[in-house]
């Protein structure tokens, strides 16, 4: 790889370097992105953005392959993504940020703030276990690539009405329709929708001006036309051809927010968010949370040693989170580094976020 191919691009908050100035080699990082150019040509995916950051310095910023096929539409490293459920860390925030301010405890009864939480069901569900995803909610408010509910509240009263599949507290079931209840916990306490709260409180603190939380734009917004389309197999199967599912042509498929996911952001933006959480809390002269609340939020839970408070834990001091559109994100506190590999095109059977992340791993020397 070229120096050139490296020294990219700068933002607001990162400035770039060459690999070896900062401890990666450069022969390794090209090899991850040959690596990711087989996969378009194999058809493991449509296309991708991959961004590595050490020291707060971008040695790889790098587009390959489609952000839309079909239209010929080349991927490039300000496309937009659908991050999917890597809004989930950015929602875990903003319950950490009540809780801090004490409006909330992470101890408290959901029944305290939602009131169809108060059955015999759904009484005993506290909001630390929808953060770790052991409150026992199960199922979806998303059927046939849309919606029955006409906004957040409503579906999430719906689970609290329904209540959970198995004692809350008990075990670690990953829960998007749990997520979106701390979506609606936000909304009720703060008295603004959660899409608001986190706009305010996070995206434009962070300065994260390529990230929006539905695709509910202006026309005239260019951002619209910077989003990838999205692709699955044929027939929902791990292998086979691509067939675009979705583009920015269309309506996005559920009618509001769903605060389990719904976020759109380009990879530089959602660095940001990351770089924030990598220092503790603080991004420049701004602090989002406390050092030791960060600290609690990227560390295992009680019941899974793979979650902690809306972050996966990926390892000692490695924590971020993926998108069920074939997104992933991580931070290594110990090596000082920021990880993103984002495509929209992701089947159950495709290991290429793994095998990125270990490629970028390998090219780390010292």
């Amino acid at each position: 790889m070229s120096c050139e191919a490296i020294l990219y691009e700068s933002s607001e908050r990162f400035s770039p370097a060459w690999p070896e100035s900062v401890g990666m080699s450069p022969q390794s990082l090209g090899h991850a992105v040959e690596t990711a150019r087989v996969w378009v040509d194999d058809g493991r995916i449509v296309g991708a953005v991959m961004l590595v950051i050490r020291r707060n310095r971008i040695v790889l910023h790098e587009a390959v392959g489609w952000s839309d096929r079909e239209r010929q539409i080349p991927m490039k490293t300000d496309t937009i993504f659908m991050m999917r459920s890597m809004t989930k860390p950015l929602l875990g925030t903003t319950i950490l940020m009540l809780n801090e301010e004490g409006r909330l405890t992470l101890q408290d009864s959901v029944s305290k703030y939602l009131p169809a939480f108060d059955n015999e069901r759904s009484r005993d569900i506290t909001i630390y276990q929808l953060l770790t995803h052991t409150s026992g909610i199960t199922g979806s408010i998303v059927e046939n690539n849309g919606s029955r509910y006409a906004s957040l509240r409503e579906a999430v009263d719906e689970v609290g009405r329904r209540g959970p599949e198995h004692p809350p507290g008990t075990r670690y079931e990953y829960s998007d329709p749990g997520s979106s209840t701390l979506g609606a916990v936000v909304a009720e306490i703060s008295g603004m929708p959660v899409e608001d709260f986190i706009r305010t409180r996070i995206l434009e603190p962070l300065a994260m001006g390529d990230s929006f939380l539905d695709f509910k734009l202006q026309p005239d917004d260019p951002r619209a036309g910077r989003v990838a389309a999205s692709y699955c197999r044929e027939n929902g199967g791990e292998t086979g051809p691509w067939t675009k599912s979705w583009d920015n042509t269309q309506p996005e498929e559920v009618p509001f927010f769903r605060a389990s996911g719904g976020l759109f952001a380009s990879g530089i933006d959602y660095a940001k968010f990351l770089s924030c959480t990598l220092d503790g809390g603080r991004f420049g002269e701004r602090r989002l949370l406390s050092e030791e609340t960060v600290r609690l939020a990227t560390s295992p839970g009680l019941v899974s040693k793979e979650y902690g408070l809306q972050w996966q834990v990926f390892g000692d001091n490695v924590f971020g989170h993926g998108g069920f559109q074939g997104t992933l994100s991580w931070v290594d506190k110990a090596n000082d580094l920021i990880g993103l590999y984002l495509t929209q095109s992701e089947s159950t059977g495709n290991a290429t976020r793994p095998e990125f992340k270990k490629l970028v791993e390998r090219a780390i020397v010292k």
